[in-house]
């Protein structure tokens, strides 16, 4: 009873404060919706400003190879730049004013006409936008090549099948929700990490490093409430604050999902069939343990700290330490298993990302579960033991 009285009062305090309920609602209500908008409309005009790009090409050899010339000029967006001195090629290409440049040899057509292989030579780029100078020359090439090859087996009175061994007739067995939850599970635990950590960060911090500025920490200690019952109402407060902006950083997704123009209605069909009540209920389970890992670590940090200052310097390279485990997770090759589940976040962002596949482990799930709860419980445990020693609670 006292720990629910504790939380009723401390969570009031907290909702007066207009920063934590910035954080806890508007940012993540606002800032999904904008990220997802600024990174559609760059990703869209970088395709489209790369896609209508008028290519700038300096063709060496044209007298060998007049016909793989007339190749490149009646491609479109295509300009020869035939001025352009040999020796200074490379230079050009380097500083971004000649696109690319094709050099053949003299024995070009003589090799072709012998059915050999004549080199070519590419000079271009890489770091130039989306790679599509390097798509397009190949695209160029390969046809010139194919037609090159059609004509030598007419003339040996030959089959084009002769040269494809095998007719190969791809049957994957995946559904559509294993194939979106290998692509896009791996996301969707970020979501719910970082704000999950924000949402516990700020009521964290206050509730105790903030509390000792404020000098407000004696009035609690000084009612009949044990040390554990403070404590306990304490985290209490702080997890609700996670999980709620977990769930509305959530929320914020999916609606940005449903009424965002840009996505094509069969990728909606497929998120409307995946993310059914279950996946999302299942999905929101995750949540419970990992902010309840997060209150209890930066409750601990924020009863250990001095001032709210020192609190905060702690804190901060922690974001960095939950973003790499979630990071990790996306990475190719990495499973949920008995090793990984007994990771924290790491093994958050791989058992949300077989959720969403509908492959999840129900043993795995369960480890999870408990890895998670039983470090919040050490963390927790340790806050309880700080919160006992009057050296912690009032070191200058």
């Amino acid at each position: 009873m006292r720990v629910f009285t504790i939380f009723l009062k401390e969570l009031k305090d907290i909702t007066r404060d207009r920063r934590t309920v910035f954080m806890m609602v508007v940012l993540p209500l606002l800032l999904i919706p904008a990220l997802v908008a600024v990174v559609t409309m760059v990703q869209q005009s970088a395709a489209d400003k790369a896609a209508g790009k008028q290519l700038k090409v300096r063709f060496v050899g044209r007298e060998f190879a007049p016909d793989l010339y007339e190749k490149f000029m009646g491609t479109e967006r295509i300009i020869m730049l035939d001025q352009i001195p040999v020796d200074s090629i490379h230079n050009y290409v380097s500083l971004e004013y000649l696109d690319f440049a094709v050099l053949v040899n003299k024995h070009y057509q003589s090799e072709l006409d012998n059915n050999g292989q004549s080199r070519i030579q590419i000079i271009h780029k890489s770091s130039e936008t989306l790679g599509v100078t390097k798509t397009r020359i190949k695209s160029i090439l390969a046809d010139s090549e194919q037609e090159i090859i059609t004509k030598r087996l007419l003339k040996l009175n030959f089959n084009a099948d002769i040269i494809k061994a095998y007719d190969i007739d791809y049957n994957d067995v995946s559904s559509k929700q294993e194939i979106f939850g290998r692509a896009a599970g791996g996301f969707l635990p970020y979501i719910f990490i970082i704000f999950g950590f924000l949402g516990a960060m700020y009521p964290g911090l206050d509730l105790g490093a903030g509390e000792k500025e404020r000098g407000t920490l004696e009035t609690i200690l000084s009612t009949p409430a044990s040390r554990l019952e403070i404590v306990l109402g304490k985290f209490l407060v702080v997890l609700t604050a996670a999980v709620a902006t977990a769930f509305i950083s959530m929320a914020g997704l999916y609606f940005t999902i449903l009424n965002f123009p840009d996505i094509p209605p069969e990728f909606m069909a497929v998120v409307n069939e995946i993310l059914s009540p279950k996946t999302l209920l299942m999905l929101a389970g995750l949540v419970l343990p990992v902010c309840a890992f997060f209150s209890a670590v930066i409750l601990s940090i924020s009863i250990y700290a001095r001032s709210f200052k020192e609190a905060q310097s702690i804190v901060a390279p922690l974001n960095i330490v939950i973003i790499f485990p979630a990071l990790i997770g996306t990475l190719p090759g990495m499973e949920l298993n008995q090793s990984t589940a007994l990771i924290p976040v790491l093994n958050v962002s791989l058992a949300a990302k077989d959720l969403v596949a509908g492959s999840i482990d129900p043993l795995l799930m369960t480890e999870v579960y408990g890895s998670l709860f039983l470090f919040a419980a050490l963390a927790l445990w340790v806050c309880v033991k700080w919160f006992n020693r009057e050296e912690t609670l009032f070191r200058d």
